[in-house]
C-alpha cells in the first residue's frame, strides 16, 4: 500500500499544487473551512520548541510554523511533495528538516521529543491510524499537544435527489452506513487502484488518541466557509461544490495532550 500511495502523491504532485491554493499565513486544517485565525485552535506555542508535521504535502503549515521561530521536522512519502515543501521554505527563507518517510515507519527517523505534532489530511490515507497514534505519542514531550484533522466520516456521503411523500423533489445526502463510511478509492486512467481515503466514525479517533495515552482537549466539526469568505485551503472544485460542502462538516479536527502525569503505553 505505501508503494502505491509513493507512486500516486510523486505524479499528482506537480498538478495539485497547480489547482491547490494553501495559505502560507494562516495554518489550514481542510479544504473549505475556516483556518487558525478564525478557528483559534492551536495550543500556545513559544519560539525554539520542536514541531513536526506528519503527511506534510507542500509543508505550508511548518512553513508558518518555522516564521514564528519554532524548529519544524515534517515528513512526507513523496519525494516531488517534499521537493515542492523545500522550494518554499527556500522562499520563505525558513529552516525545516525534511525526511522521506511513509507513516508507517516515520517512527524510526526521529528520537528526541517534540512539544507540537501536526498532520492535516494525512491519516485518512494510512490502514491502521491508530497503531500510528501510539507511536505519534511517545515522540510526544510530556505537555505536549497532538492536532490531527482528517477527513469527516459524513463527508463520504453522496449528494442525492430524492422525491419526499408529497411526490416534490429535495435534495440531501445518502450515507449506506455511518459505522463504515464507504472509501474514497481513486483510480488512475486503467482502473487500477492508486490510493485509498478512509474515513472513520468520531469514536474511533476518540478511542485511539485515548488508547495510545493522550487526552482530548478539543474536537471540532468546522462548517464550511461562507460564499465571501476565503478559506486558506482550497480549489474551484471545492468552492463550486457548495451544497455538499455546507450540508455535512468536511473536516474533522481534534488536539489532544500528553499530560505530564499519564504515562504512554
Amino acid at each position: 500500500m505505501t508503494s502505491m500511495q509513493r507512486n500516486y502523491w510523486n505524479r499528482l504532485s506537480a498538478e495539485y499544487h497547480t489547482i491547490t491554493r494553501i495559505s502560507l499565513t494562516d495554518f489550514h486544517y481542510g479544504p473549505q473551512i475556516p483556518g487558525e485565525r478564525t478557528l483559534k485552535i492551536l495550543p500556545p506555542l513559544k519560539r525554539g520548541q520542536r514541531a513536526l508535521e506528519l503527511g506534510c504535502g507542500g509543508a505550508q503549515n511548518s512553513v508558518i510554523l518555522a516564521k514564528r521561530g519554532l524548529r519544524c521536522a515534517a515528513v512526507d512519502i513523496s519525494a516531488a511533495q517534499l521537493a515542492y515543501a523545500a522550494s518554499l521554505a527556500d522562499q520563505h527563507r525558513v529552516a525545516i528538516d525534511f525526511t522521506v518517510s511513509p507513516l508507517e515507519t516515520f517512527h524510526t527517523k526521529f528520537h528526541a521529543p517534540f512539544d507540537f505534532i501536526h498532520s492535516s489530511h494525512a491519516f485518512e490515507f494510512v490502514k491502521h491510524p491508530a497503531a500510528i497514534l501510539r507511536r505519534v505519542a511517545r515522540l510526544l514531550r510530556p505537555g505536549g499537544h497532538l492536532m490531527l484533522s482528517t477527513v469527516h466520516p459524513l463527508y463520504q456521503s453522496e449528494w442525492a435527489e430524492l422525491t419526499d411523500g408529497d411526490g416534490k423533489g429535495v435534495s440531501g445526502l445518502f450515507l449506506p452506513t455511518y459505522f463504515a463510511p464507504p472509501d474514497d478509492i481513486r483510480r488512475d486512467a486503467t482502473g487500477r487502484i492508486e490510493v485509498i481515503s478512509r474515513a472513520y466514525p468520531v469514536s474511533f479517533w476518540t478511542e485511539s488518541l485515548r488508547a495510545a495515552g493522550l487526552s482530548l482537549v478539543r474536537l471540532l466539526e468546522p462548517p464550511c466557509v461562507t460564499p465571501r469568505q476565503r478559506p486558506p485551503y482550497t480549489t474551484d472544485a471545492w468552492a463550486n461544490d457548495p451544497d455538499h460542502l455546507r450540508a455535512v462538516p468536511t473536516t474533522l479536527i481534534l488536539l489532544a495532550k500528553r499530560e505530564k502525569k499519564h504515562p504512554i503505553p
